[in-house]
């Protein structure tokens, strides 16, 4: 087997061993996690914005330093293979892919809230949405809540595996942790916060252009998924409908395609409105959208392997 084949090869076992890894075992303790990494590092130049008066020109550094950084890392891991035998080096960097996507969690965040919600404790419900989204909880009813959790899965959908994989296809493990990085970034950074606003700016703005591309490829695996549990049609038309009515260039591709395939309305009130037509969801909505999404995920794994194969 020549280099450019091992290559191909190994980039297609390492993804299968990552899913595997996902799949069969919880998230590894904080002090392994390679996010938790990069969550400190973060925390570390967060330390040193205060002694610069240009707060966005250091939020830029920020990016650049992570990014970098994070890129070099995976280079770094990607190199033992010429130091270690194969098998060791498939499992690291299998390891280290692996914490760039959250398909195991991304499909239980969900079900405290839902079994808080069909066993009549709606408090415990909010306590555990609290952890899940931004937004005030405390004078949320029941549909508003479930609409929350649905636009998280929804949205999670292309941050935590549809854009890991889009950038492990193009640029490899390194690739994937250096977008990890930058949406790390956006999330304890991004200039939404008002505390972060000028910090934060470059983090929010790159983690949008790195997600551009997939989120509207979302709307593809989205509606692929309805095939199995869902509408496709409506996913289509709701999706292509009211992708701009969020204020994010691209949460509202995957929300709007998940409302349609549900034939639910999800509602940020104050804020916008997807699949206006349909009613807001009860709580076992949040099984059908988990459902969903998981179908949709399985089908992008096997298209990523068959396009690492082709």
């Amino acid at each position: 087997m020549n280099m450019p084949d091992a290559v191909f090869t190994n980039s297609i076992a390492v993804l299968v061993l990552a899913i595997a890894m996902d799949v069969l075992f919880s998230e590894p303790p904080g002090i392994l996690h390679p996010v938790v990494w990069m969550g400190k590092g973060i925390k570390s130049l967060q330390g040193l914005a205060s002694k610069f008066k240009n707060k966005r020109f250091f939020g830029i550094f920020m990016v650049v330093a992570m990014t970098g950084a994070s890129f070099l890392a995976g280079m770094l891991v990607v190199g033992t293979q010429f130091i270690l035998p194969e098998a060791i080096t498939l499992l690291v960097m299998a390891y280290f892919l692996k914490s760039t996507f959250s398909f195991r969690m991304l499909l239980t965040s969900g079900k405290q809230i839902m079994t808080g919600l069909v066993s009549g404790y709606p408090d415990a419900a909010r306590d555990g949405l609290k952890a899940l989204v931004s937004r005030d909880t405390a004078g949320m009813d029941e549909p508003h809540m479930v609409s929350s959790v649905i636009e998280s899965v929804s949205e999670n959908f292309v941050d935590t595996i549809l854009s890991p994989l889009f950038f492990y296809l193009i640029l490899g493990l390194p690739g994937a942790l250096a977008y990890k990085a930058v949406n790390t970034l956006d999330s304890m950074v991004g200039y939404r916060s008002r505390e972060f606003v000028e910090l934060g700016w470059a983090s929010a703005r790159f983690d949008d252009i790195l997600n551009w591309i997939p989120a509207r490829l979302s709307l593809i695996f989205i509606v692929a998924g309805a095939v199995f549990t869902g509408s496709p049609v409506n996913a289509i038309r709701t999706g292509l409908k009211d992708r701009g009515q969020a204020s994010s260039p691209n949460s509202g591709w995957p929300m709007a395609s998940v409302a349609g395939a549900l034939g639910v309305r999800l509602e940020k009130q104050g804020h916008y409105v997807l699949g206006g037509n349909f009613s807001l969801p009860l709580a076992t909505d949040i099984a059908r959208a988990n459902k969903l999404v998981g179908m949709a995920s399985v089908l992008l794994f096997m298209s990523t392997i068959i396009i690492l194969y082709l």
